[in-house]
């Protein structure tokens, strides 16, 4: 017996559709009606809906239970001998797009507590979509005659006088330790690829010499100094190249700059090798430094699981496209994958889903158990070799909102009078910590200690985002604590942007006095929470908010949504997967984008960052699909000035750079 859930959408007069779901079974005779259809899906069934031949049971997020009125019997006749039932849902959260944001898993739960898994279709239209009008693409200028660099950023500088006919077979590089450094990458990200780099001389081998600048003294640092993008941090990250017929004097310091400069020699023999476009330079040089300090790539590791290896193979992939910071989402709603001394509740429970668990499935993860989480060991095997690829890990512990997980796993952190409040975007209801508990306090402390005390970077990011507007109304205790703090509105109600202001604060002075710099999301920034003298801001809404936070005196990355996120869709196709809050974003809409915007200088601009969220990444594949070559796209935007990017160019050189290994999520999601 097999049981097959198909969804429809169609437009009525309401704003957002409707949904039709069928459930056949095929070879299935009866279903009762103290059965429940359970299913996962973004766009979600609004609180009091009615819906049409079903009762709603139940709903945690994207998490649905309904159940038939009455039931169900085979109909007489058919010689397949197939259940059907058909039900309607009127109105919706939100108007799909893609065929993605549709039931993503399904189950039936039987009065017997049995569970039979239900296969899910995509969701389909009804009738077509409407498209949007597209405008003519602009047409791109010709490639220029003759051989170009296949680097990919681009450089600062290439003064290139002559080519060598064929690429050089590799490189003679005498110091060991760096030899295998650049060999091991480049073995790890294309395991068919030749040796490329040699610690013995030989004549097919073009010789690569290191040479060191000077170390200017350095003035000693002010109290408290933020990361910054100027001029000092370039230098220490530049390089020359200075070509010849038989050798390359590379000049730079004894940092970062050497892998780069590795690293741009190994890029400009593999496109050599495979393309005519791209040719090697026999004569002249390239001098090379970024445009920003901060080079960023987050990953949300919590809605989807990623073994260690997934995170070791992605750093590999970041250091070969130049960035310097890994951005760790470690913590949401659906999932808490740090492990707590501390707390060991928070990986027991908090990093599981299933249906019979106090985290139900979410994002396609069906009742099985389902979760994981990072050791200490395996954190801090990321940190060895994130800095060996001169990349910083940059941990994310989100607080006060996105805590559901947290909130399921340790129940002194709820407030038993806390039965309602406001549901956040992604329908959670009381997902916020809850100021009003010492034990949110003490929470705040002890991880926040693990944390600093665990990872090495100067910055932990503390979230901050996306909190309810009355994500504590209904809690005594919050009301409270809220009256007697003074954080009221003019009407006497607690004003939950000011309560979650203090809750930054007390955060980033403990984070300061651990020697950490915190860092928010653009919500972190209400009400003065996160200070414009101690903690940079991410603008993440859209790319205006960035000139918004700087006017208000604070240092900037940006990874605006519009452009920069890459768990949107990348064309209005029904069939293309992805979300569309933020519109849709091309691979040459994310590479065109240019973040050094009017009324933001510099200085003010710390660096970007693409943001990668995993609701829809349920395979490699659609990873792959989702997160490449946009995630070059950024890093040349991150690495060179804009005057050097070219798309005509970009579209030829991004199909060298690498991918996740292809293979599936661990799909049972059980890892540790």
């Amino acid at each position: 017996m097999t049981w097959i859930l198909q969804s429809e959408w169609f437009e009525n007069e309401s704003k957002t559709g409707g949904l039709t779901l069928t459930l056949i079974g095929k070879g299935a005779e009866h279903l009762s009606a103290t059965s429940r259809l359970a299913f996962t899906s973004i766009t979600r069934i609004p609180p009091q809906t009615e819906l049409s031949n079903a009762h709603f049971v139940a709903r945690t997020a994207n998490y649905h239970e309904i159940a038939p009125f009455e039931d169900l019997q085979a109909k007489e006749g058919d010689k397949e001998n197939n259940l059907v039932w058909s039900l309607t849902i009127p109105t919706l959260s939100h108007q799909p797009n893609h065929y993605t944001d549709g039931p993503s898993c399904a189950y039936l739960i039987h009065e017997t507590g049995e569970i039979e898994e239900v296969v899910c279709a995509s969701l389909q239209p009804r009738q077509q979509t409407r498209q949007e009008a597209t405008k003519d693409a602009p047409i791109d200028p010709p490639l220029p005659d003759g051989p170009m660099l296949g680097l990919l950023p681009m450089p600062e500088v290439a003064r290139i006088e002559e080519w060598h006919q064929e690429a050089p077979k590799g490189f003679f590089l005498s110091d060991v330790s760096l030899c295998n450094q650049i060999n091991d990458l480049i073995q790890r990200l294309f395991p068919k690829e030749q040796r490329c780099f040699f610690d013995q001389p030989s004549e097919r081998l073009l010789e690569v010499n290191l040479g060191y600048y000077e170390q200017e003294e350095k003035d000693e640092q002010p109290e408290d100094p933020l990361p910054s993008s100027d001029e000092d941090h370039q230098e220490e990250t530049s390089f020359l190249m200075d070509f010849s017929h038989d050798h390359i004097l590379i000049t730079t310091n004894e940092g970062e700059a050497c892998l780069y400069a590795l690293i741009a020699l190994a890029q400009m023999r593999q496109t050599a090798l495979k393309s005519d476009h791209f040719a090697f330079p026999a004569s002249g040089m390239i001098i090379d430094s970024p445009r920003f300090s901060w080079r960023g790539m987050h990953l949300d590791v919590s809605r989807q699981v990623y073994e260690t290896q997934d995170i070791l193979n992605f750093l590999d992939i970041l250091a070969w496209n130049r960035f310097n910071r890994l951005h760790l989402h470690l913590t949401d709603d659906e999932g808490w994958r740090l492990e707590s001394k501390a707390y060991p509740r928070l990986s027991e429970v908090g990093a599981w889903r299933g249906h019979s668990l106090p985290l139900k499935p979410q994002h396609g993860s069906g009742p099985s158990r389902h979760g994981g989480f990072f050791r200490h060991d395996d954190i801090l095997k990321i940190i060895s070799h994130a800095q060996s690829l001169n990349i910083v890990v940059v941990p994310e512990i989100d607080i006060p909102g996105h805590c559901y997980a947290a909130l399921m796993a340790l129940p002194e952190l709820l407030d038993p009078s806390a039965l309602t409040g406001g549901a956040s975007i992604q329908g959670y209801v009381n997902n916020a910590l809850n100021p009003g508990l010492a034990a949110t306090w003490r929470f705040l402390d002890t991880i926040f200690a693990e944390v600093a005390d665990l990872f090495p970077s100067p910055w932990v990011h503390i979230g901050g985002d996306e909190v309810a507007e009355q994500a504590w109304s209904g809690s005594g205790a919050a009301m409270s604590w809220a009256k007697a703090k003074g954080l009221v509105d003019s009407d006497g109600k607690p004003d939950s942007a000011s309560m979650q202001a203090v809750i930054m604060r007390h955060v980033e002075t403990f984070l300061h006095k651990k020697g950490k710099i915190a860092i928010g999301w653009e919500e972190a920034a209400n009400r003065e929470g996160l200070s414009p003298h101690k903690s940079p801001i991410m603008a993440w809404m859209k790319a205006q908010s960035a000139i918004d936070l700087a006017q208000k005196g604070y240092q900037v990355i940006l990874c605006p949504g519009e452009a920069y996120y890459l768990d949107m869709a990348q064309s209005h196709d029904w069939q293309e997967p992805g979300l569309s809050w933020a519109g849709i974003s091309s691979a040459e809409q994310t590479y065109q984008f240019e973040p050094k915007l009017n009324g933001l200088s510099e200085k003010q601009l710390l660096g970007i960052q693409g943001c990668i969220w995993s609701e829809n990444l349920t395979s490699r594949q659609r990873f792959n699909h989702m997160v490449f070559p946009r995630l070059s796209a950024i890093a040349e935007s991150a690495w060179s000035d804009p005057e050097k990017k070219s798309w005509q160019s970009f579209k030829i050189r991004m199909a060298f750079m690498p991918s996740m290994p292809e293979k599936a999520h661990n799909t049972n999601g059980i890892k540790n």
